[in-house]
């Protein structure tokens, strides 16, 4: 079965000019590894004073609901 996060990362949709500013997030290899790479392309954002575009911040929201879901989905399984 195929990770979410990872389903969210492969159809990103977004355009080229987004693709930089959240490129980081592209090598996650695990749920809680996508979530990282989320939360510090959000902090290098906030500290160096970029803006990220309404697509970008959407993507990055999108990429860590399904983490999480997936980190969820992995906790049910193992109780």
């Amino acid at each position: 079965m195929k990770k979410r996060y990872r389903f969210t990362i492969d159809k990103h949709g977004l355009r080229d000019y987004d693709l930089p500013s959240v490129s980081y997030v592209f090598n996650s290899s695990s749920p809680k590894d996508a979530i990282r790479r989320v939360d510090s392309v959000l902090e290098k954002a906030k500290i160096n004073g970029t803006r990220l575009s309404f697509y970008a911040r959407e993507f990055l929201e999108a990429v860590a609901i399904s983490a999480q879901t997936d980190l969820y989905e992995e906790e049910e399984v193992n109780n």
